[in-house]
């Protein structure tokens, strides 16, 4: 009995998202805009695109010549470490600390850091939460 209830339900449930999809079908024709102009500047559009697309890419290669360039790409990857490193450091310094909730002050050079240490290994810098990075 009730495994008639569900074949009727799924077949409900068909019908009424075939009939959903016409429905939808239907709306879209009726929201294109058959103005000529409107597709001209479409395709242009698409050009365009294209057009900024191809200029990007030439900037890139011409970037990935210069020396300057790729020694602040190799600067800025040699900091990444740094600070994927100090946070490891961090967050082993983290597992050692009772699983108490820890919040102090920092002055530094660039202002306050508010530090707020919750007990699941999580730490909030200014509210910010500092997320372990494998």
């Amino acid at each position: 009995m009730s495994a008639d209830h569900i074949l009727l339900a799924i077949l409900d449930l068909n019908k009424l998202k075939t009939e959903l999809k016409e429905i939808k079908r239907d709306m879209k024709d009726f929201e294109k805009i058959p103005r000529e102009d409107y597709n001209n500047l479409k395709k242009a559009y698409k050009d365009l695109r294209g057009q900024l697309k191809s200029i990007e890419e030439e900037w890139r290669k011409q970037l990935l010549q210069d020396n300057e360039y790729n020694s602040l790409r190799e600067m800025k990857m040699k900091k990444e470490e740094e600070i994927a490193s100090a946070m490891k450091k961090l967050f082993d310094a983290l597992e050692k600390l009772p699983k108490t909730p820890v919040t102090m002050n920092i002055d530094t050079e660039d202002g306050s850091i508010n530090v707020q240490i919750q007990p699941e290994m999580r730490i909030y810098l200014n509210g910010k939460e500092e997320r372990k990075r494998v």
